[in-house]
């Protein structure tokens, strides 16, 4: 019988060893190999900035809040500069103090230096206003890479690509330079009109009126993965005392406080409220000290030269929103009812979880007529709960322990009458001449109760993307691809949509306030306009 294996010498049975020529051809072969996937199948991406923070994040420093525990993610270049800027001013402050001639002017230097080196760190669950941690560093953060993704490039010659899909591609205003390959979020479809308002998109076909554009919604599991947080009543101060020692005042509580009723709330330091069952009560959102906004952590230093104070910024008010909260009642027969009402928008919105219904409602604010409402049969699920009341891309959604109960479209706007109702006393003209100006008005939240004796918990209020108003981006149009352009970005100008023609697609970055987006780019790269 015939040995086959080649890896066995027949006279003594050990392995015989490969020979370099071998060796080196399994080598070339592996690597055609590689390349081959790499050029035409899969190919790896580390990404290096934050456009799509914090839904994927570049080079950043993680930050874990002292007072709360609170952690999130900061552009990780401007974080090392800030506090290499602060460095500086602590060894200047330090020479000054040696030069002194009395230790009362040492001291007075060093303090000066330690307030010109203060790093102001967030901590979301304070407020905005909210000077958490002012002390000067003590060390240099570590700066963490990247993260990676792994890039399918056979799947779109077999499936047309879906809007909201996450794609890598080429930059087309800069193809074989530095900053080739982008990472964004895939908002415009081709044959296709767009405009953005108040942060929502809305589209329309290439031939169809510009006043007959329709929001666009995402899907349920890319709007989970998208949500960002603005409050936790997980993260609460752990030490009110160091607060007190490095605010210089005192903590003003949970931003939810009670508004009406007779029930008296207490909130332990387990971080749940209860409250007493002496009748129905309702709780009230403080947006002043607690705004909800597109205000992105991860550009806390990105966003604001030294000489601006990082919490003097100008965010926009956000009304697509999630409110969530575990509900246990003591008693689940004395339960009657919770709601939660949302005035945005110049519309009343109303969420309704009952012993055996739940509901939906949109109420106009200005003459109480209904524009419309659904409910649901249903059973409590048992003693304690989870409700997750969403308003987001014009549609409510209601689910009980993660299970969707009731939701209900609106469609009665047109994006002009969507931009009256955002920006109430706003002329579209001027609006138009300079669309970066504007506010929107700020939402308002009440949460009521008819349920006895009982605790919230896990309370949690997360927005939505908000695609910001955009002007063509003069610093970053190459000199190669032409004239520069000025003027509105593609899609702000909402009395003329942009228009994303056959075989084109428009890219967003989830991070709006600092993405190079496809609305900016001006003109494209020679190379990219001969094969367009």
């Amino acid at each position: 019988m015939t040995d086959e294996t080649p890896s066995k010498s027949k006279s003594s049975g050990q392995e015989k060893p490969s020979s370099i020529p071998d060796t080196l051809q399994a080598l070339i072969v592996a690597f055609v190999i590689a390349m081959m996937a790499r050029g035409f199948v899969l190919e790896g991406f580390v990404i290096p900035t934050g456009s799509m923070a914090p839904t994927l994040l570049g080079e950043h420093v993680r930050w874990q809040s002292p007072q709360t525990g609170w952690s999130y993610a900061m552009d990780g270049s401007a974080t090392l500069a800030a506090f290499g800027r602060a460095g500086q001013e602590l060894a200047r402050a330090e020479k000054l103090a040696k030069a002194a001639r009395s230790p009362e002017a040492a001291k007075r230097e060093r303090m000066k230096g330690i307030r010109a080196a203060a790093i102001a760190r967030w901590d979301p669950t304070f407020g905005l206003d909210a000077p958490v941690q002012s002390s000067a560093p003590r060390s240099m953060p570590n700066k963490r890479g990247g993260d990676r993704v792994l890039v399918l490039k056979t799947l779109y010659p077999f499936f047309e690509p879906d809007r909201f899909d996450v794609v890598v591609f080429k930059n087309p205003t800069d193809p074989v330079g530095p900053t080739q390959n982008f990472i964004k979020r895939l908002v415009g479809l081709p044959s296709e009109q767009l405009v953005t308002v108040d942060g929502d998109i809305f589209t329309g076909p290439l031939d169809g009126p510009s006043d007959q554009l329709q929001i666009v919604r995402k899907p349920e599991f890319v709007q989970r993965a998208v949500w960002q947080p603005i409050y936790d009543s997980n993260y609460q101060p752990i030490n009110l005392n160091r607060w007190q020692q490095e605010s210089a005042s005192s903590w003003w509580g949970a931003p939810w406080s009670p508004i009406e009723g007779e029930t008296s709330w207490e909130i332990g330091v387990d971080r749940v409220w209860r409250s007493n069952g002496a009748g129905e009560t309702t709780l009230g959102y403080n947006g002043e000290a607690w705004p909800v906004t597109d205000f992105n952590m991860y550009n806390i230093y990105r966003e604001f030269p030294s000489e601006v104070s990082p919490l003097d910024r100008n965010p926009y008010a956000v009304s697509d929103l999630r409110v969530a909260g575990a509900i246990a009642p003591d008693d689940l027969g004395e339960f009657n009812e919770t709601s939660l009402v949302m005035e945005s928008r110049g519309i009343r919105f109303r969420w309704s979880v009952a012993p055996d219904a739940v509901s939906v409602s949109m109420t106009s604010i200005d003459d109480g007529r209904d524009l419309g409402s659904a409910s649901s049969e249903f059973t409590l699920p048992g003693a304690a709960f989870e409700v997750d009341f969403w308003h987001v891309d014009q549609q409510m959604w209601l689910f009980v322990d993660g299970v969707l109960r009731v939701q209900l479209p609106f469609d009665g706007w047109t994006t002009v009458e969507r931009f009256a109702a955002s920006f109430p006393g706003t002329r579209l003209d001027g609006y138009l001449r300079d669309p970066l100006r504007a506010r929107p008005e700020p939402p308002t939240l009440s949460w009521s109760f008819d349920a006895g004796s009982f605790a919230l918990s896990d309370v949690r209020i997360d927005r939505d993307l908000y695609y910001r108003p955009k002007a063509l981006d003069t610093h970053n149009q190459y000199p190669e691809n032409g004239r520069t352009i000025t003027g509105l970005g593609f899609g702000t100008d909402i009395l003329n949509p942009g228009r994303i023609e056959a075989d084109q697609f428009l890219m967003f970055g989830d991070n709006s306030s600092a993405s190079r987006d496809g609305r900016i780019w001006g003109r494209p790269h020679p190379l990219a306009a001969e094969y367009a």
